[in-house]
């Protein structure tokens, strides 16, 4: 093999491996570029997440805070004596139960003993 075709061979061989170069700076470029959106993209999810979790936060303190408030309510209520309307309303109740109680006991044996029928 004479000198010019070794310097063709070697030639050939450098733009070959140029090319591999050039390939691989392309491929570095593109996998820094993902990288670099994927940096960015977990960073706003992390800013994201944040902010989700401290309005989360917020809110839970503002529902033990109404809770709170709404346990001291209903204490006050119970300790206020019973409304005279409600009152009025539980007695009227409890003597239409007490008048009608016989009658519904007589209806419930009636059904019963039709229920035992044989013709039922």
């Amino acid at each position: 093999m004479d000198r010019s075709q070794k310097e063709e061979k070697w030639l050939a061989r450098e733009i070959q491996l140029s090319q591999k170069h050039a390939e691989l700076l392309a491929k570095r470029e593109q996998l820094l570029h993902l990288s670099q959106g994927e940096l960015n993209s977990s960073e706003h999810r992390a800013k994201v997440h944040q902010a989700h979790w401290t309005h989360v936060q917020q809110r839970n303190k503002q529902l033990q805070q109404d809770i709170k408030r709404s346990q001291v309510e209903m204490k006050d209520i119970a300790r206020q004596p019973p409304n005279v309307k409600f009152t009025e309303l539980q007695t009227m109740y409890w003597t239409t139960v007490q008048d009608q109680l016989p009658q519904w006991k007589k209806q419930l044996k009636e059904k019963g003993s039709a229920m035992n029928s044989p013709y039922h």
